[in-house]
């Protein structure tokens, strides 16, 4: 019963003990691009120790090239951003095949559904993409309707109609 008071002082004096994190460091060590450089740069940091001039000028040297790199191509950047977000959805769900950028989800008209002899359906898209459902679960789906391609846990796909809540798991073909 005397080991109780004891126990509740000193948990409430952890608090005050604690050392406070300076953020500013942390945001710093955020533009290491390097991975192993940017976990000592956080280590450093937990530990309260200041971070050295050379890897806050690392950082910054590479700040400083970025806008040059991005300036060099003679396009402009609306178009640049436009043909990468159009890349980027001609490589949507192959991404074991090392595909650069992830989108969240796409959406699409379906030009033509059919069905596979064990009963899954082969789905072709309008912007060319040929989808195959994993499983035999019926669902209905006809061309000319609008599909939403979602991205699920573990590398996984699920097709919706537009404004509907039932989807099937599907994977690129």
């Amino acid at each position: 019963m005397k080991k109780l008071p004891i126990v509740i002082l000193s948990l409430l004096a952890l608090p005050l003990s604690a050392k406070e994190i300076n953020t500013q460091a942390l945001k710093a060590c955020s533009f290491v691009e390097n991975d192993f450089q940017r976990l000592q740069c956080y280590d450093q940091v937990i530990a309260g120790k200041e971070l050295t001039a050379t890897k806050k000028n690392k950082s910054s040297k590479k700040q400083a090239k970025l806008p040059d790199n991005a300036a060099a191509p003679a396009k402009s950047k609306s178009q640049n951003v436009a043909a990468t977000a159009q890349k980027a959805e001609d490589n949507f769900g192959l991404e074991h095949r090392k595909v650069e950028k992830k989108d969240d989800e796409i959406t699409s008209v379906v030009t033509k559904v059919k069905t596979h002899p064990h009963g899954e359906l082969i789905i072709t898209l309008e912007n060319g993409h040929v989808w195959q459902q994993i499983g035999s679960d019926r669902f209905n789906l006809k061309s000319g309707e609008t599909v939403i391609i979602t991205r699920g846990m573990f590398n996984s796909f699920i097709m919706k109609v537009e404004g509907r809540n039932r989807g099937i798991k599907v994977k690129r073909k």
